[in-house]
């Protein structure tokens, strides 16, 4: 028998999640989680972050809920993947000019 090939699991910085409500919907929220830290013979975990989306899956019994959650998901996956260069950019030094800078008592 050959072997089989095992698949490459990418390590995200933000995934997107999802929990199971009482009423049989699911919410999506997206996990962020920062990284290991390894210093000399200690182990420090890195830290977790959760945002909620307030974004819901409904269970499909039509087509319409189908193509319902098809959108969902394809917001959440578009949220996902701002939040990523976000995270990205923060870590190499760029500033994000989409984060106003403004006192609110200035304005």
């Amino acid at each position: 028998m050959a072997k089989q090939k095992q698949t490459v699991k990418l390590k995200e910085p933000v995934r997107i999640r999802f929990k199971q409500l009482s009423n049989g919907n699911q919410s999506i929220y997206l996990d962020y989680y920062t990284g290991d830290v390894i210093r000399k013979e200690n182990y420090v975990g890195g830290k977790r972050k959760y945002e909620f989306l307030k974004l819901y899956l409904i269970p499909e019994r039509t087509r319409e809920d189908k193509a319902k959650n098809e959108a969902t998901l394809a917001l959440a996956k578009a949220i996902q993947s701002k939040r990523i260069v976000e995270v990205q950019n923060d870590a190499h030094g760029f500033q994000n000019t989409n984060k106003s800078r403004v006192n609110l008592l200035d304005y």
